[in-house]
């Protein structure tokens, strides 16, 4: 199992992130982006990569988990910053990978 997750994983590695494919991941990173700049962390540098957990009913999705990788103070922000709010979504999605860049 862990050899198909690494697998996949570099199969992935062209895509930075799925705001670029998936409209769900597109509005979440655009909500947070938001939420930092009307906040003021605009001046902090660096990046975050969330991984978003999703837990899904009928044709609703909800962040169930964050899990985050990079700049400790920029993650520890933008994971505050994400919304728990329930998207419709088209495409069944289990892990949402954002990236945050400053």
């Amino acid at each position: 199992m862990k050899r198909l997750l690494i697998l996949f994983l570099f199969c992935q590695s062209s895509i930075a992130d799925d705001a670029l494919v998936n409209p769900v991941a597109k509005k979440i990173k655009s909500q947070i982006i938001k939420t930092l700049n009307a906040k003021g962390y605009n001046e902090l540098d660096g990046f975050c990569d969330l991984m978003l957990e999703m837990r899904h009913n009928k044709a609703f999705t909800k962040v169930h988990r964050v899990r985050t990788h990079g700049d400790p103070k920029l993650c520890k922000v933008a994971k505050k910053a994400v919304p728990k709010k329930q998207y419709r979504y088209k495409n069944y999605e289990k892990l949402i990978r954002i990236q945050i860049v400053f």
